[in-house]
């Protein structure tokens, strides 16, 4: 135990911490939920989890006799503000059994820098509800690492988050992916892909250095399990020649001649490829055959102009150009793929380049990774109905009060 600058007797984390190291995968949750109950004097607490396509909390099953949550929606609930916001909600409850007079439901946020997981809720007194909040916040992001390093032993959290079964070719993209939010003091970035259990031809990669952000956004032409086999071979093949510490340009060109070997170029993958300086936002950007990104900046948006090459795949002779960028403080660029802009409705309509525009103009407050998750639900609540095609986006803040 320690004591605080209010004179408050607080448990030290470390003893969680140790806990959970030395807890199987299946008791993670149930040895967090038993120290917090037993330390923090709260009367239980509950883990829920993001479904893949963030639409719905999923609890995580306790042990017998413990508090059991319903799933909840992420647009409509207390948690699901919790979750979107990233901050604190407290709910007071009204008696039950489960509930005595004058309790209250806190939930609070479980992410990763910010990649949100779900959210821990905690059930208390409402007159202590304040007393152990910091407290609580730091066990909630404790989790939420210990959950993010379960996924390389464990099935168990990554099934529990899908609401109905993975296609091979989703399962094969969603493995490829990089954590889907991430944020430093210069800059935000968070992606989104959707349909989120059918998903075949879209990914989206980023790798962050010391002087260095690198993005690409990759399209691979058709459906279903090949065009997952076009994506993987290109990023994969991307991320060796980046980690053996090359340009852009190589990445692009190994990446079109791997595709070229083996798909005998009969296939293809657009893609751009983005790379900045992080202290600048100085930088280049390729663009194999794919839409251009979108910059909102000083309240204006604008397409940025970039001379399309070849797609990769299809010519072992295309050169491919390194075209300048250079982004201001405060700018946000949004890089996406086709599935987004042409998505129809049932009568034929396409969703179209205006309606993102304008979603860019009126949640220009929102976090990039909350932002993307607007855009990809309101692609799919247009399309009513499956999407023909995959629905990505990635989007960057940029924002340095530094920049030179």
């Amino acid at each position: 135990m320690v004591t605080d600058v209010a004179g408050a007797v607080s448990p030290v984390l470390g003893g969680l911490v140790r806990e959970l190291d030395r807890a199987a995968p299946t008791d993670l949750v149930e040895v967090c939920r038993t120290w917090v109950v037993q330390n923090l004097g709260v009367q239980e607490c509950a883990l829920l989890l993001a479904d893949y396509s963030e639409t719905t909390l999923e609890p995580v099953p306790g042990v017998e006799h413990v508090m059991e949550l319903p799933r909840l929606g992420v647009d409509d609930s207390a948690a699901g503000a919790a979750y979107r916001q990233q901050r604190a909600v407290h709910v007071d409850l009204p008696t039950s059994g489960d509930a005595p007079l004058g309790s209250a439901v806190t939930y609070l946020p479980v992410s990763m820098r910010t990649e949100r997981l779900g959210v821990l809720a905690v059930i208390q007194r409402t007159t202590n509800q304040m007393d152990r909040l910091d407290i609580l916040s730091d066990v909630a992001q404790i989790l939420a690492y210990v959950l993010t390093g379960a996924r390389r032993y464990t099935d168990q959290f990554e099934a529990l988050r899908r609401r109905r079964d993975l296609g091979l070719a989703a399962e094969i993209q969603w493995e490829l992916l990089p954590v889907l939010a991430y944020e430093l003091p210069k800059f935000s970035i968070a992606g989104a892909l959707e349909p989120a259990y059918d998903i075949g031809g879209d990914i989206f990669d980023y790798a962050v250095s010391a002087q260095l952000l690198t993005v690409s956004i990759t399209d691979a032409v058709g459906h279903g399990l090949r065009a997952a086999m076009l994506s993987s071979l290109t990023v994969s093949a991307m991320r060796n020649t980046r980690r053996g510490g090359s340009t852009i340009l190589d990445q692009t060109r190994t990446a079109n001649r791997h595709l070229i070997e083996q798909f005998g170029q009969a296939e293809f993958v657009t893609g751009l490829i983005l790379q900045l300086e992080v202290a600048t936002g100085h930088g280049f950007i390729i663009n194999a055959g794919h839409p251009p990104p979108l910059l909102l900046r000083d309240g204006a948006v604008s397409v940025l102009n970039l001379a399309p090459d070849m797609p990769m795949g299809l010519s072992p002779d295309t050169e491919y150009r390194l075209q300048a960028i250079t982004l201001r403080p405060r700018d946000r660029i949004l890089l996406l793929t086709d599935g987004i802009d042409e998505a129809h409705d049932v009568g034929g309509m396409e969703f179209g380049l205006d309606r993102v525009v304008d979603m860019l103009l009126s949640h220009a407050d929102l976090p990039p990774v909350e932002f993307v998750r607007r855009l990809t639900r309101a692609v799919t609540e247009y399309r009513s109905g499956p999407l023909a095609d995959d629905a990505t986006a990635v989007c960057l803040d940029w924002y340095p009060a530094n920049a030179t």
